[in-house]
């Protein structure tokens, strides 16, 4: 992005930055400031060290690779903005750009960012097996038992949030139903066959079907033919299944001491925080659509938080709730266990599932990827399963609004206890009719303004931790205080 600069933007532009330094002494080394209509923060850049000529410096407050101060060292230019509004300016930040910096707001391609994303994302490539055991009858009328071993495969994504390139060793998040052999009868639910791809990758993965079908057990030795299954001289990058939880449709899968893993061009995702997205944010989806490789979609975000009824994987006739972003990003089959990150780079969500319907188009849905953060933070501490804190009541929104704050429609909901259980950890201290304000967890304190929070936030509880809520109760008219600890195994579900 290039800026063009006026002489008078540039004195107007010296003006804010210099009244903002005086709150960042650590950057420019001041012990005090002074009247800061005096200072010109150029000199004062330059006494501290810079070398160039003002615009120079000016456009360094873009930081390396045109990452606002990404080096640590310059100076962030959304910290200008604030102490503008500090100062009393009321536009917005693109509109300050515009004003301030005479900002180009063209978009450019930013193949820098996207390539680093695309290297985050893997193919992941699954088989199943089925054995089945029968009588059959010979040209002699004699009855002989024979074994039958069948392959079926799947094919999704997957994304790398933790990485360690001199040992090959990675993490990679999907989607359960990914590895799940979504109601076949096999030998084993989660395939425990599961090579990953990434973009680039020589994809010579096989499930065992051989040229009669499914067949893959010739010589009817009642085990999968060697080498008819997993990665033929290709570049598959075997995993492991680490755990996971069904009706959260999340799993993770690790990769240990792999060859290609050092010397690949795969990189980490960075993580966002999908509490922060907005409507009309720009979105990418980056995944293995339709089994053919990793590829990138863009879009927006057309519902920042809502949540969506599914088939269970393990009963079809049941119906599991999720909370996810929506997108019009196109979201396909193999998109599965996914991306979705937002213009910054940062993974904000993993995709999951799209509306098939008949007349709708572009309705794809991502997992908020700080439930997922929690979920997985949660099923490494206990094994591989979720353990989930459980207050034991039942809420409902008795309020819900849409506000206009700094450039974003803000949602705020009135988060109610309308049911509270008896034998549970809230049983005694939440009351029919308490409105939820805060929840205190760890130290950190967070404001209850929408109904998936406190869900949400009870991922990160473990046992033997308490918990304060601040709630307003109905019957007195005023705010309690209230700690809940959950010492007992009843307060906790598991979810596998």
């Amino acid at each position: 992005m290039q800026n063009a600069y006026t002489e008078e933007k540039m004195k107007a532009m010296t003006k804010i930055i210099a009244a903002t330094l005086c709150g960042l002494l650590a950057i420019t080394g001041l012990g005090a400031c002074g009247q800061t209509e005096a200072i010109n923060a150029y000199e004062l850049a330059v006494k501290n060290g810079f070398t160039g000529t003002e615009q120079e410096w000016l456009a360094s407050l873009k930081g390396q690779n045109g990452t606002d101060g990404d080096d640590g060292k310059d100076l962030d230019i959304q910290s200008v903005y604030e102490a503008a509004k500090t100062a009393g300016y009321t536009g917005t930040f693109l509109e300050f750009l515009k004003e301030y910096l005479s900002v180009d707001l063209t978009e450019d391609n930013d193949t820098a960012t996207i390539a680093k994303n695309v290297s985050s994302v893997m193919s992941v490539c699954c088989a199943f097996t089925t054995t089945t055991t029968y009588r059959q009858q010979t040209w002699l009328g004699n009855f002989v038992t024979k074994t039958v071993v069948e392959a079926s495969g799947s094919a999704g994504s997957g994304v790398v949030i933790e990485l360690d390139k001199e040992t090959g060793d990675a993490l990679v998040v999907t989607n359960y139903h990914v590895l799940y052999s979504s109601g076949v009868d096999t030998d084993n639910d989660i395939s425990d066959c599961i090579y990953l791809y990434p973009y680039g990758a020589r994809n010579y993965f096989t499930s065992g079907a051989g040229p009669d079908g499914a067949l893959s057990d010739a010589n009817e030795d009642g085990k999968i033919d060697k080498n008819d299954q997993g990665d033929m001289g290709g570049d598959g990058i075997k995993a492991t299944f680490v755990g996971g939880a069904m009706d959260y449709d999340v799993a993770l899968l690790k990769i240990e001491g792999s060859e290609y893993l050092k010397n690949s061009a795969v990189t980490k995702a960075t993580l966002g925080n999908s509490d922060e997205v907005t409507v009309g944010e720009k979105v990418f989806a980056i995944g293995n659509a339709n089994g053919l490789g990793i590829s990138a979609t863009t879009g927006i975000v057309s519902v920042e938080s809502e949540t969506i009824g599914m088939s269970s994987l393990a009963n079809a006739a049941q119906t599991v709730s999720y909370r996810v972003l929506r997108t019009d990003a196109a979201i396909n089959h193999g998109n599965s266990g996914g991306a979705l990150f937002n213009a910054k780079g940062e993974l904000i969500g993993i995709t999951n599932a799209k509306n098939v319907e008949d007349e709708t188009d572009n309705m794809g849905y991502a997992l908020p990827i700080t439930q997922v953060k929690y979920l997985i933070d949660n099923m490494q501490d206990n094994g591989g399963v979720v353990q989930r804190a459980m207050l034991g009541v039942m809420t409902t929104k008795t309020a819900s609004q849409a506000s206009y704050q700094d450039g974003k429609l803000v949602i705020t909901e009135e988060v109610t206890v309308v049911e509270v259980s008896s034998g549970v950890a809230a049983d005694g201290k939440l009351k029919v009719g308490d409105v939820l304000q805060s929840v205190t967890i760890d130290g950190k304190t967070t404001a209850i303004t929408r109904s998936h929070i406190l869900n949400d936030l009870l991922l990160t509880v473990r046992k033997g931790d308490t918990i304060t809520l601040n709630v307003f109760r109905e019957q007195s008219g005023e705010n309690e205080t209230l700690q809940i600890t959950f010492d007992n195994d009843a307060y906790f579900t598991k979810y596998a």
